[in-house]
């Protein structure tokens, strides 16, 4: 076949004459399952793609070819889909995460609150300070005895 045949339209035909490839069955699913896993491992796939990925499947196909997406791939998805969720360490747990993703039961997580920083100490302006509220200032302690003979012996 050439390359300019259109691969998709040629399986739209195959899919609406499935009686003439009474043997094929298997391997259809095999190639459906391939072609799904490719889309969702692609980096530009997200969770909009991956909704409209299930609602053309259904439930359980979709299940079929997400459950064959190896676990590194997987987790890459779900972090790509989903970027403040929780870090699932099983990757059956990853699996049943884009599952809720997909059908729409989980909604992904909002990013993480950050804490209120505490106002900084802003200095006013000399010209804005009033002078009646200062403190007396404290008298300079006086050295005396030995403290004062060692203090001078140190100089």
């Amino acid at each position: 076949m050439s390359d300019g045949t259109d691969f998709f339209r040629l399986l739209g035909a195959i899919g609406g004459q499935a009686a003439l490839f009474p043997a094929a069955g298997n391997a259809a699913r095999k190639a459906v399952n391939e072609i799904v896993r490719t889309q969702l491992v692609a980096e530009d796939t997200g969770l909009e793609a991956v909704r409209n990925i299930r609602a053309l499947l259904g439930a359980a196909a979709f299940a079929e070819a997400l459950d064959g997406v190896p676990a590194p791939k997987a987790k890459v998805l779900l972090g790509r889909v989903d970027p403040h969720g929780p870090a699932f360490a099983q990757p059956a747990d990853r699996i049943r995460a884009l599952l809720g993703l997909a059908d729409g039961s989980r909604g992904p997580s909002a990013p993480p609150e950050k804490p209120a920083r505490k106002a900084a100490s802003k200095k006013a302006p000399a010209a804005a300070k009033e002078p009646a509220a200062e403190a007396p200032a404290r008298p300079k302690r006086r050295i005396t005895g030995r403290s004062a003979l060692r203090v001078s012996e140190e100089r």
